[in-house]
């Protein structure tokens, strides 16, 4: 869901550029739409909402071996407790600093600046009870989660990697995503979107 709702936002975001239009003509948007859909695949192209094969044989699923360690829930309410002592002063975001409190909608949001912001602090300055340091973060998905999911995401840091050490982290499987996938499908379903 992380990686195709923006798509699905693309595909909205076009059909609703299209209201002048079908104001204009005096016709309804879904009529509008499914005229142009129409002419499309009469001339051949890719068909709208459709997302081209290369995009699901472009990538691949892995499964990765990771260290034994704790994460950090970012979304948990003890967290966010907790980010407004680690930084006492207004969070950055893109259009200046936070002058409210913390919340779910900040931490899922898509303001990079200052999801960024909070990562580093806590891959920086957090030491956990046991005294190790956190694998890196767990959030919940801003689509979500579906019912047989957890819709949790995961932010792993690379600490290794930056000290030029070598990498703990292995593969330990890697496919494709094939067209039948049960999970592809449904978030396709979900996004209202298709992929060949």
């Amino acid at each position: 869901m992380e990686l195709l709702a923006p798509y699905r936002t693309d595909v909205t975001a076009e059909l609703r550029a299209l209201q002048p239009i079908a104001d204009a003509m005096g016709k309804d948007l879904d009529s509008l739409w499914h005229d142009i859909v129409a002419e499309w695949d009469e001339a051949g192209t890719m068909k709208a909402s459709w997302l081209p094969r290369a995009f699901r044989e472009g990538r691949k699923l892995y499964t990765i071996t990771l260290p034994s360690g704790w994460w950090i829930d970012v979304t948990a309410t003890e967290t966010i407790a907790a980010l407004g002592d680690l930084l006492p002063h207004a969070w950055p975001t893109t259009g200046g600093f936070l002058e409210e409190p913390l919340t779910l909608a900040h931490l899922t949001g898509d303001d990079r600046v200052l999801t960024t912001a909070i990562a580093t602090a806590l891959r920086d300055e957090v030491m956990l009870d046991d005294d190790t340091l956190p694998l890196g973060i767990r959030f919940l998905s801003k689509h979500g989660h579906p019912a047989q999911g957890t819709g949790t995401c995961w932010a792993y840091w690379m600490r290794h990697v930056d000290r030029g050490l070598e990498e703990p982290t292995t593969v330990a499987h890697r496919t494709e995503i094939r067209e039948d996938d049960a999970d592809l499908i449904a978030v396709q379903k979900y996004c209202k979107i298709k992929s060949r």
